[in-house]
């Protein structure tokens, strides 16, 4: 039974307190969120990885003065992110004994963590990023390097508009996600109090 379906069930028994889940289940809910984390983590640390390499070529090899300086403020982002990441994301160690309340007690700590890190992403995920990523973009318009580097306006507002809509939906997904986090500590608390 789900934390969920275990807050229901005590409701519909009008105030009566239902006992906790068993332990097993609760510990094998635990384990499965924190695997989920942990595979986010290395899908992110790859990514990161990729655009470290893939931007560090572009920082050397540019062929605009601009352009090599926001692929390194870029490759400089990701790598605040990934520190981030690492120092607000990865997950606590799990819990080695302890009944069903410190399970449920470990959890919440968890989502708690994982849900303000949700929360503040434009802070530590896309705000270190932003002063390359607008370099990059703008230094097309401004060059006046030959003509095959310069990027016609039109062109130019529609990379920036997706860049824009790229960043706009992280955002909104981790928001999103912080929400649902925050639903399942709430059914810790109900729990708790039963």
């Amino acid at each position: 039974m789900t934390p969920e379906e275990h807050a229901r069930a005590s409701w519909q028994n009008e105030g009566e307190t239902m006992p906790l889940p068993p332990i097993e289940e609760l510990r094998a809910r635990a384990d499965q969120f924190r695997r989920t984390i942990v595979r986010r983590n290395w899908g992110e640390y790859a990514a990161g990885a990729f655009v470290i390499l893939a931007f560090s070529t572009m920082a050397v090899t540019g062929p605009l003065l601009a352009m090599r300086i926001g692929a390194a403020l870029i490759v400089g982002g990701t790598c605040v992110v990934l520190w981030q990441l690492h120092r607000r994301g990865s997950p606590l160690s799990p819990m080695e004994h302890g009944g069903q309340l410190s399970v449920l007690e470990y959890q919440r700590r968890e989502l708690v963590r994982q849900r303000d890190a949700l929360a503040s992403v434009f802070r530590w995920y896309l705000l270190p990023l932003m002063p390359g990523m607008a370099i990059m973009m703008l230094a097309p318009l401004l060059s006046t390097a030959p003509a095959q580097w310069a990027m016609p306006p039109a062109t130019a507002l529609l990379a920036m508009a997706s860049v824009v809509a790229v960043f706009a939906g992280i955002y909104v997904l981790n928001k999103w996600g912080a929400r649902k986090l925050q639903s399942e500590i709430d059914e810790i608390d109900f729990l708790k109090a039963g």
